[in-house]
């Protein structure tokens, strides 16, 4: 396997930004100062966080204090929202985009077989990122990771990259979603018709290598979570390809990892990365999660 590329993603930020951006790694992730939240961006600034999501991938903000208005708000200025009904969360009442996040304190944790994963593409039109926002936060334990699928892609030999240059892959929502999974996540009547409306859920087809729409950058977009198998080739073959591609994609240098406090939110672009939530916390860990609806990756 190729060696990851060093990647260097420092940008030249003119004196006169409104912001300070931290580089997390240098794969991916960054940490965003000089922003209130709560307060209405100017076009300016808003452009400055856009330009700082799109470079890092991911983009964190601490010590915010949002109302849930505020949270709609702000996640309303990267397009349009999927309804929380899309997702298998909770949902709050006068607020249809936020999913409730709600675990630990003796619930059991959001959990899948398989939970490295890009979010919603097993739909046509998968989401084009999130916001989460961290409301309680256990006091050790509940981080999330989140891997660069650029770097991903870039660190693939050229013949892989010619190999998987124009095939399409699989991806299908109930992948996850294993009988003791279901059991565990939907067992109210609401969570049961989330439930029917997710089987129902016919496989989609995907380009294993996406093209980032703004800023033209090649990624790796298979994902263990719903990537079911690669089209054109037996199932062996796939087996063995996608099994190679999920190991590759968790490779260290590729990640950056989280840790939660109060007031912490949390910007992906999901076209381009893939996130794992680390279910080994026992105490109450809240949040509210806005995704933002993309378009069809190509």
């Amino acid at each position: 396997m190729k060696q990851a590329p060093a990647v260097n993603h420092a940008q030249d930020w003119a004196t006169s930004t409104t912001i300070t951006v931290k580089p997390s790694v240098p794969a991916i992730g960054a940490e965003i100062s000089g922003a209130d939240l709560s307060r209405p961006l100017s076009e300016r600034q808003f452009q400055e966080i856009h330009t700082a999501l799109m470079a890092y991938q991911v983009v964190f903000f601490h010590d915010q204090q949002l109302t849930k208005e505020n949270l709609v708000a702000f996640a309303r200025r990267f397009g349009e929202l999927h309804q929380a009904a899309e997702a298998s969360f909770g949902m709050i009442e006068d607020y249809p985009a936020i999913d409730l996040l709600d675990f630990g304190d003796g619930k059991v944790p959001y959990n899948t077989k398989e939970m490295w994963h890009s979010d919603f593409s097993g739909y046509e039109l998968p989401s084009m990122g999130a916001v989460l926002y961290s409301l309680e936060a256990p006091r050790c334990g509940g981080d999330t990771i989140w891997v660069s699928m650029y770097a991903a892609y870039e660190a693939l030999s050229d013949r892989m990259k010619q190999y998987l240059a124009g095939m399409k892959a699989e991806h299908h929502s109930m992948k996850s979603f294993g009988d003791d999974i279901r059991r565990n996540l939907w067992k109210d009547e609401a969570g049961r018709k989330r439930m029917e409306r997710t089987l129902a859920n016919v496989p989609v087809e995907h380009p294993v290598i996406r093209t980032h729409p703004v800023t033209k950058r090649k990624a790796l977009y298979v994902n263990e979570g719903f990537t079911t198998r690669l089209l054109g080739v037996d199932r062996k073959e796939s087996n063995a390809i996608l099994n190679y591609l999920f190991e590759h994609s968790r490779m260290p240098e590729f990640q950056c990892r989280f840790r939660w406090r109060k007031g912490d939110l949390v910007v992906w672009d999901n076209r381009v990365t893939q996130h794992y939530a680390v279910a080994d916390y026992t105490e109450r860990r809240v949040a509210h999660r806005i995704a933002i609806k993309g378009d069809r990756p190509c």
